[in-house]
């Protein structure tokens, strides 16, 4: 989900992390001018700019809170029926939970997928309670217009995320109903997919008239918004079928066994000579005099130093050490593993068994057995 560089952690919740994108900022921004100059202008009597741009902030972080219950009800959910949840996090289009697996069964997703925006209706009464109270006993106007804004935009989170458009959570329930009816995920997120991916261009479409009709901004959200929508169906698919392909497979199978490793105690000028020339590789596993693995070192590590260094400097001085390896069995599930990069933006790791480094297992060996696997299945093959 790294739209501009790396995803941090805020804080967790029931031990799940909460984390954000730097184009979550844009939407904060977004919706805290649209909110200061459009909609509490409107529901109060001349406003103070101070006041306008306090609510407008208020009122955002009252979305986001919102949002966050959202996506902490499908990651409690998800968690309680067996799906791992690496985290939920904020980004320009709201949020979303990071499920490692697909869900076990078709009625773990369909009420790992109703009760988010279960949760938002339920928000929305709420506030539309507290709005009516409000206006009835005279509360003060800004308190009144925040809980008219809140209740709105929680029905209105509900409707976008029931349309049944994958990976949105009514296309998650139209999949779970499909799947609970076919027994056949693959066929089911195939059909769900293709439904999202129209939706997507429907909104292209509908982003394209509006933009015409002089409504630049809405409707170059909606053909953003239109293409997110379309390409995230389309890699949900993908995922399913590269998880069913690698279905039962260890890493064993995949993974690279002539490792080139590099003794702790060889200087960085022999490092480079016969090691970075020779071999050309991006990392090296570096080892003790037992073979044991200590660390990796970059092909590009040297440049850290000096020339006039390299002859003095050992190895084990520019390595980085296990903590920050990415390191994995040979015994690994495949699909464990591919998750588990993903997880960590990594292109690679070190496959480790009784502390020595027996081989390297990359994404592009994945994708090159998928490729070969997928090409050899029978056409038109959904199982």
């Amino acid at each position: 989900m790294a739209f501009f560089g790396k995803d941090r952690t805020l804080f967790k919740v029931f031990g799940i992390p909460v984390n954000v994108n730097l184009s979550w900022l844009f939407l904060v921004a977004l919706v805290m001018f649209t909110l200061a100059e459009g909609w509490f202008p409107q529901h109060l009597e001349e406003p103070s700019v101070g006041l306008r741009w306090l609510l407008g902030f208020v009122g955002t972080m009252g979305l986001f809170a919102c949002l966050l219950i959202h996506e902490l009800a499908h990651s409690l959910v998800a968690r309680r029926t067996g799906m791992p949840v690496a985290g939920i996090t904020l980004f320009i289009f709201g949020g979303v939970s990071q499920l490692q697996d697909e869900p076990p069964t078709a009625p773990a997703e369909f009420f790992m997928a109703i009760v988010g925006p279960a949760s938002s209706i339920f928000l929305g009464i709420g506030f539309l309670i507290l709005w009516f109270l409000g206006s009835a006993v005279g509360w003060d106007p800004a308190i009144v217009a925040l809980a008219h804004y809140l209740w709105i935009i929680n029905f209105v989170l509900a409707a976008f995320n029931l349309m049944p458009a994958f990976p949105l959570d009514g296309g998650r329930v139209v999949r779970s109903v499909l799947w609970a009816l076919t027994n056949n995920l693959r066929a089911a997120t195939n059909v769900a997919a293709n439904i999202g991916a129209f939706f997507g261009i429907a909104l292209i479409v509908l982003g394209v008239i509006m933009t015409l009709q002089v409504d630049v901004l809405g409707g170059l959200w909606f053909i953003i918004i239109g293409f997110f929508l379309r390409q995230a169906a389309m890699s949900s698919l993908q995922m399913v079928v590269i998880r069913q392909q690698l279905q039962g497979e260890t890493v064993r199978r995949f993974m690279t066994t002539d490792v080139v490793v590099v003794p702790r105690d060889l200087t960085v000028q022999d490092f480079v000579n016969e090691f970075v020339f020779h071999h050309r590789f991006s990392y090296y596993p570096v080892v003790d005099e037992e073979g044991r693995l200590l660390g990796m070192v970059s092909s590009r590590a040297p440049r850290e130093l000096d020339r006039e260094e390299w002859a003095d400097k050992l190895v084990d001085e520019l390595m980085k050490g296990l903590d920050q390896c990415v390191t994995i069995h040979p015994d690994m599930d495949a699909v464990d593993a591919l998750s588990f990069l993903r997880q960590r933006d990594e292109n690679r790791a070190v496959v480790v068994e009784h502390d020595r480094a027996v081989g390297m297992l990359s994404l592009r060996d994945l994708l090159r057995f998928l490729a070969i696997k997928i090409d050899l299945e029978p056409r038109g093959s959904m199982n």
